[in-house]
């Protein structure tokens, strides 16, 4: 007897679409057939469905045990679960994993809380690289890194990068890296502090493309010089995607990452919303927005994630355009602007599953187990109807922000059911699941 059977499914594989039906087993994947199989205690009909496997987001900050009155943990795996994540890594930047006893304190209290399966990254600090190994070896994700001082995070110059990569490949981990040339960042934080300057497109010219370039070019080189294994976090801007194009070729293991709002969003548009259009590295031209989508649509980047760092909205009116908080609400939205894309032949759906599924799966030593529609898999599944047309409002949004740079987006496709390990946890816009159903997963 089967504990469950999605039918009439339009199955989105790695080979490829298929019409078919999923068997599920103690949270498994037990077959994929064109026909029903006998048995199955529960049958969801799927006609005029896509299934997807579960969206893996490997890049968010849910805040807790540090900044929770900007996001916790049940409000960040609650958005997560109504927007088709299955998976989630989190990395809390006031509170960050520094040693073996911080991972585990995280560990215990968030199997309390999450909604969805999660792991971590912890930090490097720079020369604090004792734990590393331990860390590693425990669990983490991956580390993050900054190569300038944001969050209250010390950036690190290319000789505490080179360190850092040194020891990280010595055992096999991987690094996520934020770009941005500290020295270049701080020289133009001077200039406009000195002429007064506290108007939106402060955030531009402070963080600035020549900026992010320069780092982009350091990390990928001493990425192959270390046999790192990095990944560039938060791409802005079409020539730092070129940069890493041309360090694989020369043979680093370095993979990009995008986010939506560098491919929507752009910075006259932001720097009208001052505070609120405030994150980093900020969004570039529209012209260069459109070009990153098409980059994203030809295969040439590799991972999609929200960089999910919300604010209320008293966070984010609260002090000068200095002051406020850097960061976007972006898991409630993520999956759904994507798929608009999507259905504007912007890039195929098999794409979108490769960049926010597939790929992450594989950065983070999860695949096969996560990240596809296999015999043996997880059932961690998303239901979507791609033709359901329908307004991103705030009123919708599980984040604690309670506001999206998205609101008023008219969306095509949406995701309509989530599964986790064969779990419904949400159905048609309602939560089913509770926290505690969430499972720390670690590498294979």
């Amino acid at each position: 007897m089967y504990d469950l059977q999605i039918v009439n499914a339009k199955i989105v594989t790695e080979q490829g679409k298929i019409d078919g039906c999923i068997t599920i087993n103690n949270g498994k994947i037990e077959a994929i057939s064109s026909t029903p199989l006998v048995n199955a205690k529960e049958t969801i009909d799927a006609k005029g469905l896509f299934v997807l496997p579960g969206f893996i987001d490997q890049h968010v900050h849910f805040m807790d045990l540090g900044e929770s009155e900007r996001e916790d943990y049940i409000h960040g795996t609650t958005a997560a679960a109504m927007a088709g994540v299955t998976t989630v890594i989190e990395h809390t930047h006031s509170r960050p994993i520094l040693k073996v006893e911080d991972f585990s304190k995280y560990k215990e209290y968030f199997e309390q809380r999450a909604l969805v399966d999660f792991g971590f990254a912890a930090h490097i600090w720079p020369g604090q690289y004792e734990e590393l190994e331990k860390l590693w070896q425990e669990g983490v994700s991956y580390f993050k890194m900054f190569t300038c001082t944001t969050h209250g995070v010390p950036g690190q110059d290319n000789a505490s990068i080179y360190g850092a990569f040194s020891k990280v490949a010595s055992f096999g981990g991987s690094v996520l890296v934020h770009c941005e040339d500290e020295a270049l960042t701080a020289e133009n934080e001077k200039i406009l502090k000195e002429n007064n300057r506290e108007d939106g497109h402060v955030i531009q010219e402070w963080r600035s493309k020549d900026a992010e370039a320069v780092s982009v070019a350091n990390v990928c080189f001493i990425a192959k010089e270390t046999g790192a294994r990095v990944t560039i976090a938060h791409l802005s801007h079409p020539d730092v995607v070129r940069t890493v194009l041309q360090a694989k070729a020369s043979g680093a293991n370095v993979l990009s990452e995008i986010c939506p709002q560098y491919l929507y969003l752009e910075e006259n548009t932001l720097a009208e919303r001052g505070s609120f259009g405030k994150f980093t590295p900020p969004s570039r031209s529209a012209q260069e927005s459109e070009e990153l989508m098409e980059l994203v649509g030809n295969g040439d980047l590799d991972i999609l994630a929200s960089d999910h760092a919300p604010s209320t909205k008293q966070h984010k009116t609260s002090g000068s355009i200095w002051k406020t908080p850097f960061g976007l609400p972006g898991i409630d939205t993520t999956s759904s602007v994507m798929l608009t894309a999507v259905n504007k032949g912007k890039l195929s759906l098999e794409r979108f599953v490769q960049m926010y599924s597939e790929n992450p799966a594989k950065a983070l030593g999860l695949y096969p187990k996560k990240g596809c529609i296999r015999v043996g898999a997880d059932a961690d599944l998303v239901l979507v109807d791609m033709e359901r047309q329908w307004t991103i409002q705030e009123d919708s949004i599980q984040s604690k922000a309670k506001w999206t740079p998205f609101e008023g987006f008219e969306c095509i496709g949406k995701a309509v059911m989530t599964l986790l390990r064969g779990q419904v946890i949400m159905s048609e816009g309602q939560l089913l699941g509770k926290p505690g159903d969430g499972k720390y997963v670690k590498r294979a």
